[in-house]
């Protein structure tokens, strides 16, 4: 089934590529579909379609920097501290553990804060910045699950006959078992990302005008309820993309 769930995604990719870069005909502002435009326009004029596209696409551009981010600190994080056991693993752990208990949410505006611009309603912030900073404080959990895995797998008896040091470990032990790891979380973590900056969009109104997200859309929608199909196509397509991010996950395990 996984093949299925591939083919679906890449369709919704490559049909948002392609209405990212065609644009079709700009109308009235918030024009309610018709023939001429079968998902209205936005509140600038722009066919909705078009503004959709180039949502999903900058969407999953978040939701992959933030995932690769999250997954290479977990990974490498947990691979250490899980093959070198002992204190030294207790003590990372307990790091990580701590960075967990920090509200996230609340860490992640604060941090917004300093480099993004307030605008009265929202907080406008660089786009890739902000993917970098929440791959950044998401990783904490995925590592302690590296650990846990790696510290009572069987099969890192490698870790066992060469030095114990953090360079040992990463370049002897079995990469294939860390590679496979990596593989596991790059898509939650994608789905984590995506969903932070959900809320960091809904609590704050934190986005970046010169890259619309589906979470942008819908937090510009909630200003504009009478017009449904400001927010109702961006949720659906939301929901389709993470519920085929998860099939796809579900199914690399």
């Amino acid at each position: 089934m996984i093949k299925v769930y591939v083919i679906l995604l890449s369709l919704i990719i490559a049909l948002s590529l392609f209405f990212t870069f065609y644009e079709l005909p700009k109308g009235e502002p918030l024009h309610c579909p018709c023939p001429s435009y079968p998902l209205g326009t936005y509140i600038n004029g722009d066919n909705m379609i078009n503004m959709n596209a180039e949502a999903i696409i900058n969407t999953l551009i978040f939701g992959v920097v933030a995932g690769i981010v999250e997954t290479f600190i977990a990974v490498i994080y947990g691979s250490v501290s899980g093959l070198m056991g002992g204190k030294i693993r207790i003590i990372m752990v307990r790091i990580s553990d701590s960075i967990n208990t920090v509200p996230r949410i609340l860490l992640l505006l604060s941090i917004a804060l300093i480099y993004g611009i307030p605008t009265g309603t929202s907080l406008k912030a660089n786009f890739f910045i902000t993917a970098i900073i929440v791959g950044l404080t998401g990783w904490a959990n995925y590592s302690r699950q590296v650990s846990e895995y790696l510290f009572t797998s069987s099969s890192s008896t490698l870790s066992r006959i060469v030095p114990k040091t953090p360079f040992s470990l990463l370049f002897f032990s079995n990469k294939e078992e860390i590679y496979n790891l990596s593989k596991k979380f790059i898509i939650p973590a994608m789905i984590d990302g995506i969903s932070t900056y959900t809320a960091m969009a809904v609590i704050a109104g934190v986005g970046d005008p010169e890259f619309p997200t589906l979470t942008t859309l819908l937090t510009v929608a909630s200003r504009y309820l009478p017009y449904w199909w400001l927010y109702l196509p961006p949720a659906l397509f939301r929901a389709i993309v993470i519920v085929l991010l998860y099939l796809i996950s579900d199914n690399l395990k």
